[in-house]
């Protein structure tokens, strides 16, 4: 994916003028697909997206520049095989642990005869283990849900780049800027 900046090829019948022929025989030697066929910057292709099998690539979408650029965006879809890790993970939920429980049963074990004779470190894994035992026992789990993909950006923010994104498409569809 990419800019190539050959304004000469005609990606639609995979013909070319000038410069362009030299990239489009590359491409067409290689057996890659292009994916993009609408016009990426005034009325040329010039970005485009390359792939090995045209099942690969799906849902090519032309959308508004980004900033400042002359170029339109490209979203696409890039289709991969393989199993999802579909593992629901837990996590601790230690704001709803049962403190009071947990003091009542540490309370009840007799810690005297339990590391009497003990080395440091014997002392330090029955510990380690009891701690552990009460944290299973009296901090619930929480299922980990999925984070929003715009979580990082303002509700003002995705406002007004949807905004954008519908701007675009009526210029896109009309060609001019007067019923924007």
């Amino acid at each position: 994916m990419g800019d190539f900046n050959h304004r000469h090829i005609q990606w639609t019948s995979l013909q070319s003028t000038g410069r362009g022929s030299r990239v489009l025989n590359l491409v067409q030697d290689s057996f890659l697909s292009q994916h993009v066929l609408e016009a990426t910057r005034g009325e040329n292709v010039l970005d485009i997206v390359l792939s090995s099998q045209k099942e690969f690539v799906d849902n090519v979408k032309i959308c508004e520049p980004l900033g400042c650029s002359d170029h339109s965006q490209i979203h696409f879809i890039i289709k991969v095989k393989g199993e999802r890790n579909r593992k629901i993970r837990y996590r601790k939920f230690f704001h709803k642990g049962r403190y009071k429980d947990m003091r009542e049963y540490l309370a009840k074990i007799d810690w005297n005869n339990t590391l009497k004779n003990k080395t440091a470190a014997e002392c330090w894994n029955i510990l380690k283990s009891e701690i552990d035992c009460v944290v299973d026992k009296f901090v619930p789990l929480k299922k980990q849900g999925k984070r929003s993909k715009k979580k990082h950006l303002s509700k003002e923010a995705i406002r007004k780049i949807n905004y954008k994104q519908m701007m675009w498409k009526t210029y896109r569809h009309t060609g001019s800027e007067e019923r924007l």
